[in-house]
């Protein structure tokens, strides 16, 4: 693993060098490849965490229970989260951490290369299915990149690779989620549900 930190981030380093002109060029050159490799990424980030919850990387299972309301979800017999505290800190610690700390530097490399591949900007050039978001990696990272990040995220919004609502919603993450005022001041609304509950609603995101 030290030796994939480490090709990552020379990687990494090495990036600047590309133009900000042939970026969209690059990526229609290695769409297939990038498409892969982040849907690996997405799908490794997702069913780590969805086996805390119920215990199997069965995505017919695990999609058929997270679709049901919150009160039958509840109450589902086969919704079964690992109850174990030392296998869940055995699962964070060396399945989902190292790997979002992984994740997190390759989406970066891919980003000075490519422009930050949104699924927006991935659907514009490949023929694949694209069923996931890689804005889910970045809110997985690790909070020592976040500085960072803020920098990477404020310029892909300014070149036009990452939606309001994505940057605003990036920026509540890497801010230690404490503040909604990111997502407020990009695109999102606060809405009152009927029962005087509010949540944050995406209501203006080009």
């Amino acid at each position: 693993m030290r030796n994939i930190l480490l090709t990552a981030i020379l990687t990494l380093s090495s990036l600047y060098s590309y133009s900000q002109s042939n970026k969209e060029e690059l990526l229609k050159q290695d769409i297939s490849e990038i498409v892969e490799e982040l849907k690996f990424m997405f799908h490794y980030d997702q069913a780590t965490r969805e086996y805390l919850y119920f215990q199997t990387f069965d995505k017919n299972i695990t999609d058929s229970i997270e679709n049901l309301s919150k009160e039958v979800r509840e109450n589902r017999m086969r919704y079964t989260p690992v109850k174990s505290d030392s296998l869940k800190s055995k699962i964070w610690n060396t399945y989902i951490n190292p790997m979002d700390k992984l994740h997190t530097l390759r989406l970066m490399a891919i980003t000075k290369k490519y422009g930050f591949p949104s699924a927006q900007r991935l659907k514009k050039f490949s023929n694949d299915t694209i069923d996931f978001n890689p804005v889910i990696l970045l809110i997985h990272s690790p909070s020592e990149f976040s500085k960072e990040l803020i920098e990477i995220v404020e310029h892909e919004k300014d070149k036009g690779r990452i939606e309001k609502c994505d940057y605003g919603y990036l920026l509540w993450h890497f801010n230690g989620r404490s503040d909604f005022q990111p997502m407020l001041d990009n695109g999102y609304e606060m809405e009152k549900e009927e029962d005087g509950t509010f949540h944050l609603k995406a209501v203006d995101c080009i």
